[in-house]
């Protein structure tokens, strides 16, 4: 499984072949849901306990409206690419130049590929107004839950078409991060972004709140930076372990939690100044986490779905400077 998120009492869990599990008792049982989709899905979010959408490969975009009960297709592959060709030439005759020519050409070879571009990041900010962001530049929104889709890629700058791993929402600030470190902050729910200069040259592939309202990027080869100032500067962490972080969260505690390729957990109040590396006792590729309860997590991995105690695991640790 590749993503866990809460949908009220629920949680709900995705992954690889179109599955979704869903679970009442906090992890620990799940009930496989079906789906109209066989395809691989990277992300789940419900922004209210009843309303969520899960996006992933072949450029799909699902909706439940009953706590991932059940499942519609909203958007598929082809349907994004024909948005895209659209939004392309309607901006080429609205200003005829050379870059604009060159969306179109691009926007063209996207649909002749078919519908295989996948979306790996899904944020709302409520249950109408969202973003969901993929391979290759991919970007779209929606201001009616879904049901009309827009291609917002001239709001990012991003001319290279790098991949977007995803979008956070970080206090009122919405977050995109991608490929080779590319950052970019809205101040206006997603209306416009800019780009920050970024701390990294790879990709990276989560932010994270910490306590005391700072932030913390991760990504490839284990790297972490540290901002306190909504983004505007960075400060490298030190980990001298060279394994890709690829989630993270900020624990009811205070501590910030971040797991990685190799099945570590990695914690810390102050993680500017470094972490506690804490190994499961069958390690296992960690894709997205949760807390369900202080001390209590469940965990997506390419082993399906765990439920651990941090507690436990704190009895053999080592730390990371």
């Amino acid at each position: 499984m590749l993503d866990v998120s809460r949908a009220g009492n629920a949680l709900v869990a995705v992954g690889e072949r179109g599955f979704i599990l869903r679970s009442e008792d906090d992890g620990q049982s799940w009930n496989q849901v079906d789906t109209p989709v066989s395809v691989t899905l990277t992300r789940v979010v419900f922004p209210t306990p009843d309303q969520g959408w899960a996006v992933g490969h072949a450029g799909v975009v699902l909706h439940s409206s009953d706590g991932g009960r059940s499942w519609k297709l909203q958007l598929d592959g082809r349907q994004a690419a024909q948005t895209v060709l659209e939004a392309a030439q309607k901006r080429f005759e609205q200003e005829p130049n050379a870059l604009n020519e060159k969306r179109v050409s691009s926007a063209r070879s996207l649909l002749e590929d078919g519908p295989d571009k996948p979306f790996l990041g899904v944020h709302f900010i409520d249950a109408t107004h969202g973003i969901v962001v993929g391979a290759y530049g991919l970007a779209f929104s929606t201001n009616d839950g879904g049901n009309t889709w827009y291609n917002i890629e001239e709001r990012l700058d991003n001319p290279a078409a790098m991949h977007l791993y995803g979008i956070q929402q970080i206090d009122d600030k919405l977050f995109i991060f991608g490929e080779q470190g590319l950052l970019l902050r809205s101040n206006d729910r997603g209306t416009t972004f800019e780009t920050l200069t970024s701390p990294a040259t790879g990709t990276l592939f989560g932010l994270v709140p910490t306590s005391q309202h700072g932030l913390l990027a991760f990504g490839l080869r284990g790297k972490s930076y540290f901002s306190n100032d909504a983004g505007d500067s960075w400060q490298p962490v030190a980990n001298p372990s060279p394994i890709t972080i690829t989630a993270g969260t900020l624990l009811s505690d205070g501590r910030t939690l971040l797991v990685d390729e190799s099945g570590r957990l990695l914690t810390s109040k102050e993680p500017q100044h470094g972490f506690t590396a804490l190994t499961l006792e069958e390690p296992s590729y960690l894709t997205g986490l949760i807390e369900v309860g202080t001390g209590k997590l469940v965990l997506s991995s390419a082993r399906g779905v765990t439920r651990v105690n941090l507690d436990e695991l704190n009895r053999s640790t080592t730390r990371e400077q």
